[in-house]
This record gives C-alpha cells, sequence and structure tokens, in this order.
C-alpha cells in the first residue's frame, strides 16, 4: 500500500502532519511518496490566495490553529517564521534529488519542513540545505550540486503539474489509490482508506 503525499517545504500545515503520517504509515506497512511541488504556483492554478497574502483575520485564526496542532502532537512551533513564505525551490529539488540518488526522502522532507517552523532557517540557500543534508546523513556537496540540476528541477516542475492535473488544492494532499485527502486534519481518514484497501 502506498500514500502519495504532495507537499510544499514552506507550508506549516505539511510541517504539523508530517510525523503522524510517518507514524500512521509505519502502522499500516504502507510506503509514502514524497512528491514536493511548487505551491505557489498550484494556488495561481486553482485560483488561491496565498495564506501570507490572505485577510488579518484569516491570518491570525490560521496561527491559532496552527498552535494548538502543534500542541496536541508535541512540536516546536514559530508562529511567524523568518522566514516565510520563502522560495522553496531548492528545498524541494534537493528532496528530489535525495530520491533520485537513492535515498529516502523522508528525512530530508522533515528536516526542511522543521528548518522552516521551529528552527527560523532560509531554505531557499544553498549552505543552509547543505547543512540539513549533512544532519540527514547525507553527502551535502552531492545533494546541492543535484538540487541545481535540470534533472531534478523537471521532477519538480512534473510533480507540480501532475497535482494540478489531479485537483490538488493545497499542501499538504495525500492520495490513496484514486482517493484524495487536503489537510494534515484528514490523517485519520487516510488510514481508514489504507485500512479498508488492506481489507479488499
Amino acid at each position: 500500500m502506498r500514500v502519495v503525499h504532495y507537499f510544499s517545504p514552506m507550508s506549516g500545515y505539511a510541517y504539523l502532519g508530517f510525523g503522524a503520517l510517518c507514524e500512521l504509515a509505519d502502522r499500516r506497512r504502507a510506503s509514502v511518496e514524497h512528491k514536493p511541488i511548487d505551491v505557489m504556483r498550484l494556488f495561481a492554478a486553482v485560483d488561491a490566495i496565498p495564506p501570507a497574502k490572505q485577510s488579518l483575520a484569516r491570518l491570525n485564526w490560521r496561527q491559532t490553529d496552527m498552535a494548538r496542532w502543534a500542541t496536541r502532537r508535541s512540536l516546536p512551533l514559530n508562529l511567524r517564521p523568518k522566514h516565510w513564505p520563502v522560495d522553496a525551490t531548492l528545498a524541494s529539488c534537493a528532496i528530489v534529488a535525495a530520491q533520485m540518488d537513492g535515498f529516502g526522502a523522508t528525512a530530508l522532507a522533515a528536516a526542511t519542513l522543521s528548518a522552516v517552523w521551529a528552527r527560523h532557517l532560509d531554505i531557499s540557500q544553498p549552505n543552509v540545505i547543505a547543512a540539513l543534508a549533512r544532519e540527514c546523513g547525507l553527502d551535502a556537496q552531492r545533494i546541492v550540486t543535484a538540487a541545481q540540476s535540470p534533472e531534478a528541477l523537471d521532477v519538480y516542475r512534473a510533480n507540480t503539474d501532475e497535482a494540478i492535473r489531479l485537483g490538488v488544492v493545497g499542501s499538504p494532499t495525500f492520495m490513496v489509490g484514486s482517493e484524495m485527502f487536503f489537510g494534515q486534519d484528514r490523517l485519520d481518514f487516510v488510514e481508514d482508506a489504507l485500512a479498508e484497501a488492506m481489507a479488499a
């Protein structure tokens, strides 16, 4: 069984749900295919207002909601990250590069999300990505170099094209077979879908 995970490395809700996603996948013995996407291009395609440009009331609610989820999940959270929103292209392509190199993307994906929302780090900078890769036990220079390659960028663009084609509206979004679930607060439904698929 497999969960396809469309997300942006700068997404606050992807950060809040990442660990829970990995835990439920382990529990259900399912694999997770992480697909970083250009969420700003996605927002444009579905005519959505990016969170940073929403009204003050919406931003205030978002912070309240995120704080509640961080408490529930025992996660550190900076409600006003120093580097957000941020160009997540390099971080996304670094995750793709780790996949292309035969390494799982899970550790690096988790590290980039945490870098934004718990560590005030700028994931658009090569030295930051190198440090995160090193922390994950990866060849930092190799990952950064591969992240800047046309091949990694092509995969990143293809992930985004695929997400738009499927009707994904934001980050994180999960697919179990043909079923789509948007939002880290829908992980219960993701687990139910996995259980049903396994029973079938």
